[in-house]
């Protein structure tokens, strides 16, 4: 009686480790396909669910997997609706492993000096293209887009540059980005059927 008790003890502790190894065991790639696919799909059209499911996306990086758990996800990033892809990109950088330290910097001098020599071109108000870029000041944002729901798109008065503003999920805060030529063409197309275009005019050309 005694034995049988513990035999049946051994097996259900060998057990139970066993299901806990096969928890703890890194996904296949294929497998992590899968789960980010199905995590994107239940959330891509419910806004108010972003949040939990970057943080279900977040949360696989734990372990062994973080490098092939990170690829697919940035890979599926692409493929996603522009606001949505933002969200993950800033949640990739935001969870970005720090770069190795640089043990000679002497090859990188060169890149370094053209990076002082462009921040000095846009203090002067010039960009590095030999574009005529105006100072960003608040007086010349003009809103052109103002979602509720958080998502700001102003247009330079000078220029015609377009800054998106929207609230950062990792900090709560407000964070602004200049629109290239490309993502605000995205942006128009996307956004095309939008209500919250102020006054509903329609977006000026890009020019150039």
């Amino acid at each position: 009686m005694g034995c049988a008790g513990g035999g049946s003890g051994l097996i259900y502790r060998a057990t139970t480790m066993s299901e806990q190894s096969n928890e703890s065991a890194p996904m296949s790639e294929e497998a992590l396909r899968e789960k980010v696919a199905g995590i994107l799909s239940r959330i891509r059209h419910e806004r108010d669910q972003w949040d939990a499911g970057v943080a279900e996306l977040k949360a696989l990086f734990d372990g062994p997997q973080e490098g092939a758990a990170r690829h697919v996800v940035e890979e599926a990033a692409r493929r996603e609706r522009l606001e949505l892809q933002w969200k993950l990109e800033e949640m990739l950088e935001a969870t970005a492993p720090p770069p190795p330290p640089a043990a000679e910097k002497k090859a990188d001098e060169p890149e370094a000096d053209a990076e002082a020599e462009a921040e000095a071109a846009e203090e002067e108000g010039e960009d590095p293209s030999n574009r005529v870029v105006a100072p960003l000041r608040p007086e010349d944002l003009v809103p052109i887009y103002e979602d509720p729901r958080g998502l700001l798109i102003h247009e330079h008065s000078i220029d015609g540059r377009w800054i998106l503003t929207q609230v950062n999920p990792m900090t709560g805060q407000p964070q602004s980005m200049e629109l290239s030529d490309p993502q605000r063409a995205q942006v128009k197309q996307e956004l095309a059927e939008s209500p919250y275009w102020v006054d509903k005019k329609p977006p000026s050309p890009i020019v150039g």
